[in-house]
This record gives structure tokens, C-alpha cells and sequence, in this order.
């Protein structure tokens, strides 16, 4: 299923990837904040929100 909008989906998960490291320096420096821990899952969280949603838009049109 190509995307009209293949740039949007890369920078997508190319955010994700950037969140998921950021997650995994949180955790290896140790004596980090739990509320930074909590801030950077939730932006995580809201990020494949984001791409579930357009992908599912991409999919009602094209069988709309």
C-alpha cells in the first residue's frame, strides 16, 4: 500500500527511534528522574498514535 505521504511516515518513525534512544540514555545514566522517564514514554506513546492514525486515514482512502 504506497503512502501519498511516504516522507511524513520515515520522519515518524525516525522520531520514534530518536525517543526510544533518548528512553535508553534516561535508563543507562542512572539517578534520572522518573518524571522524565514518564514525559519521554508518554511523547513516545503519542507519536505511533499519530502514525496509527494517518495510516489508518491512508487505508480508509484507498478503500473508501
Amino acid at each position: 500500500m504506497p503512502f501519498r505521504n511516504k516522507e511524513l511516515i520515515d520522519r515518524g518513525f525516525t522520531n520514534i527511534k530518536t525517543k526510544v534512544r533518548t528512553l535508553d540514555t534516561i535508563v543507562a545514566r542512572g539517578g534520572a528522574n522518573v518524571q522524565d522517564y514518564r514525559n519521554s514514554l508518554k511523547a513516545l506513546y503519542e507519536k505511533i498514535e499519530e502514525l496509527e492514525e494517518y495510516v489508518e486515514r491512508e487505508h480508509t482512502l484507498k478503500n473508501g
